[in-house]
């Protein structure tokens, strides 16, 4: 089950499509693929966090999962749920990203994103590293 050294509960709490806000050196500790591609699996479709493990962070690009770091929006985030004593919190009001001008919109206010590269956005939109390969093959 995706998550569940972390928090149990966490697979009957997301729903696909959802986007997950996750703390710092997201991924530590985890150099499988599996990592990336349970997140995948149960539909979530892009991670957010203040940083990455780099082993995480290429897993997930050569997977094609998205994954932006706001650091910024990880505080705001923190402190607006303090106290709450679970792991998984569900926000239903939702995070607006805006690609075009590297930003996220939650709750009224705007927090910074990390830009995503050219060839990384190239990778993402294939499906991954081995869609991308095919499709230059073909």
């Amino acid at each position: 089950m995706v998550m569940e050294n972390y928090d149990p509960a966490f697979a009957g709490m997301v729903r696909a499509g959802d986007l997950v806000v996750g703390g710092y050196n997201f991924g530590t500790g985890s150099s499988r693929e599996q990592a990336v591609t349970a997140l995948q699996a149960a539909g979530i479709r892009m991670l957010v966090a203040g940083t990455y493990s780099q082993t995480y962070q290429r897993n997930a690009i050569n997977n094609g999962f998205l994954c932006l770091e706001s650091p910024e929006l990880v505080e705001a985030m923190k402190k607006a749920f303090s106290g709450k004593d679970v792991k998984t919190v569900v926000v239903e009001a939702g995070l607006k990203v805006d690609f075009a001008h590297s930003k996220i919109i939650w709750g009224g206010k705007e927090f910074g994103v990390s830009p995503t590269g050219r060839p990384v956005q190239e990778v993402i939109l294939a499906g991954g590293v081995e869609n991308l390969v095919r499709a230059t093959l073909i």
